[in-house]
């Protein structure tokens, strides 16, 4: 089972603009928002960050039993977040209720399953994105997925996510239903 985990909280000496300067702009930007960013804002912002592995390394933290979050700023109205995969980790499969997501690819290969909700409850997966470094993925509301990294072991992955407002609670669904059909244990005595 893989656990999402949250960076301990620390005060930085600097802002986050001052810290992560080539995430100023970005960072300047959200910090003006009085209500939730427009999804396609916030992947177009994403498209223009030119980010690397070395300009968020005093705040990368990676989980040991699944991807982590690491808060890089935030306001009332987003979070933005760097998150670290190791080989294997992966999302539950989720929506974002009342929450716009976008997010970049810094590195690494991630994978994104896209999912439509059945009549049954369960999840049917309708897509399956490669995300390599410089792809931006949206999702709000009810848009169902699960980002998974299944790059070969020591192969990490990392994104920049922009939750607007910060996600406070998502629906989670089950792609499968329970396994194996329901056996009489009686059926061995039974002769035809």
């Amino acid at each position: 089972m893989n656990v999402t985990q949250t960076s301990p909280t620390t005060t930085p000496s600097l802002p986050p603009a001052q810290r992560f300067p080539k995430l100023a702009e970005l960072i300047d930007y959200l910090d003006t928002q009085g209500e939730r960013a427009k999804l396609d804002v916030l992947a177009r912002l994403l498209s223009k960050v030119t980010i690397t592995r070395q300009d968020l390394e005093g705040i990368l933290v990676f989980g040991t039993h699944g991807y982590r979050r690491n808060r890089i700023s935030c306001s009332e109205w987003y979070e933005l977040l760097a998150l670290t995969w190791r080989s294997g980790h992966c999302t539950p499969i989720h929506d974002h209720k009342g929450s716009s997501c976008a997010f970049r690819v810094v590195e690494g290969t991630g994978t994104e399953i896209r999912y439509s909700q059945t009549p049954s409850g369960l999840v049917c997966p309708t897509a399956t994105n490669s995300m390599t470094p410089g792809y931006v993925c949206a999702a709000q509301d009810a848009d169902i997925h699960q980002v998974l990294n299944l790059q070969s072991p020591g192969t990490d992955l990392i994104t920049l996510h922009i939750y607007s407002p910060p996600i406070k609670k998502m629906n989670t669904y089950q792609f499968a239903c329970s396994a194996g059909p329901d056996i009489d244990p009686h059926a061995e005595e039974q002769h035809c």
